[in-house]
């Protein structure tokens, strides 16, 4: 092969390759050019679906105008939307709502998962974090913490439990080594499902998220016993935490981020990323959270995001060691 035919090669070897890479580097440049998808893996109405809404609305401006849309999966504890998220193209233009659930609890007690949560899914940025409250029903016999811990280690599996959610039924765990007890637990499917059954007396306590006890509470018809944050909660200044009754090192908080494929491009990684902090800076957003979601602003970045998943993962991974986490 002479000169002249090899470098005629080479030269159209390099428009091919330019022809291919070009339009590759346009895409990423005008990254979204269409609709991006949010999937939620609750149900429409839930408090995750609610959030999720208003800041799919919120980064619109940030997406070069870009409209947004919701789609719900639930069922299968969060794995039917992660399974949506994967059957879709890595290209940023799905975006799944994140939580303990899919990246901490179900890895860990869940042998056959159909996912990697840590090699498949890019968390992108938190939204909120809350913590949790212990309650009894208003005609409940226990008017106190104390009382509640005291009757169970009294009478091992006499006081009832509900757990509708797998990282509840952990903090209850958690709650139960801590206090040297056993709760008789009792299985639900929803939120709905334990208040009522609270409210009627036929289940003793239950750990629910705030937002969703407050109106419960000021109406008198749950009592509060412990928050389970670091600090008391500000709109329950006079309910104590659990680290203040007797087990110091106690915390659970449920927090909602947003995350992609792992295989997304880079440069979408960072638009999406960028885009939803600065939505999230928003009035509307913090008084949502604050106020209607009895929640705490917690909108850290993909990294800073990455380690408390990590974190949450080890301290979870250490718990099974001592304790049975398996679903009963």
């Amino acid at each position: 092969m002479n000169r002249r035919n090899t470098l005629r090669l080479l030269g159209a070897a390099l428009t091919s390759l330019l022809a291919v890479a070009l339009p590759q580097a346009q895409a990423a440049d005008s990254f979204p050019s269409r609709p991006v998808r949010f999937i939620v893996p609750l149900g429409p109405g839930s408090g995750s679906d609610t959030i999720t809404r208003l800041v799919a609305r919120l980064v619109t401006p940030e997406l070069n105008g870009q409209s947004t849309f919701i789609e719900n999966k639930p069922g299968g504890d969060t794995v039917l939307a992660v399974q949506s998220l994967l059957a879709s193209p890595a290209d940023g233009y799905s975006v799944l709502m994140l939580s303990p659930s899919s990246m901490v609890i179900n890895p860990l007690i869940n042998d056959s998962l159909p996912y990697d949560a840590q090699k498949d899914l890019r968390p992108l940025a938190t939204m909120l974090r809350s913590a949790a409250v212990l309650v009894t029903g208003a005609s409940s016999p226990y008017k106190t913490y104390a009382e509640a811990m005291a009757a169970a280690k009294k009478s091992p599996k006499t006081v009832s439990m509900a757990s509708y959610s797998n990282h509840y039924r952990i903090g209850a765990l958690m709650l139960q080594q801590g206090a040297g007890v056993e709760f008789n637990y009792i299985p639900y499917k929803s939120p709905g499902q334990v208040q009522t059954d609270l409210m009627g007396g036929q289940v003793d306590l239950a750990l629910l998220d705030v937002g969703g006890a407050l109106p419960l509470i000021a109406a008198g018809k749950v009592r509060p016993l412990a928050v389970t944050g670091k600090e008391r909660h500000p709109k329950l200044a006079n309910v104590p935490t659990v680290r203040e009754r007797g087990q110091p090192n106690y915390d659970l908080y449920v927090w909602i981020g947003l995350g992609v494929a792992a295989k997304t491009p880079e440069p979408a990684v960072k638009t999406l990323e960028a885009a939803l902090l600065k939505a999230m800076t928003q009035p509307e957003f913090k008084t949502y959270v604050t106020e209607t979601a009895g929640a705490e602003v917690y909108t850290v970045g993909s990294k800073e995001m990455g380690e408390m998943i990590a974190s949450e993962s080890a301290r979870y991974r250490a718990l099974s060691k001592q304790v049975d986490l398996s679903q009963k």
